[in-house]
């Protein structure tokens, strides 16, 4: 190999790791979002007709996928800080479900624990998102 053939190699490498970080330190997508709240909504919706079992068991079903498909997780570890402010959003987000569902109640609306559920969810497209955005870019060397 000569010098022109090693520098392009290692070029080629030096590409292909940093597709791998981004790829690997990427935030959520549209799609990734629009998953996580209509777990959630069904969550509320199957609360609501009293149907958990259904929920539970698309949870393991998918979980299943996941494990067949061999989801891999990321080699590289985000501070603990942004771990605990990914975590801490989970408090705003129970907060807004139970209030969106004490209005709910109140009002005498069909489906409360769904409005609450609709609740949780615009915290997660909001504050949820930023944050795993926030903490997925702190990994970029």
């Amino acid at each position: 190999m000569d010098a022109r053939e090693a520098q392009q190699a290692l070029t080629e490498a030096a590409h292909r790791r940093q597709q791998a970080v981004t790829a690997g330190t990427a935030p959520w997508t549209k799609g990734q979002v629009w998953s996580l709240c209509s777990c959630a909504l069904a969550l509320g919706v199957l609360t609501d007709a009293g149907m958990i079992w259904l929920w539970v068991l698309l949870m393991l079903m998918g979980v299943g996928v996941a494990w067949r498909r061999g989801v891999q997780l990321r080699s590289t570890r985000s501070s603990g800080r942004w771990q605990a402010a990914l975590l801490a959003t989970v408090v705003p987000a129970i907060a807004a479900n139970v209030l969106f569902q004490a209005v709910a109640r109140g009002l005498d609306w069909p489906l409360p624990n769904t409005v609450g559920m609709v609740g949780a969810c615009l915290v997660i497209v909001t504050l949820t998102r930023a944050v795993q955005a926030r903490m997925v870019a702190s990994l970029r060397p």
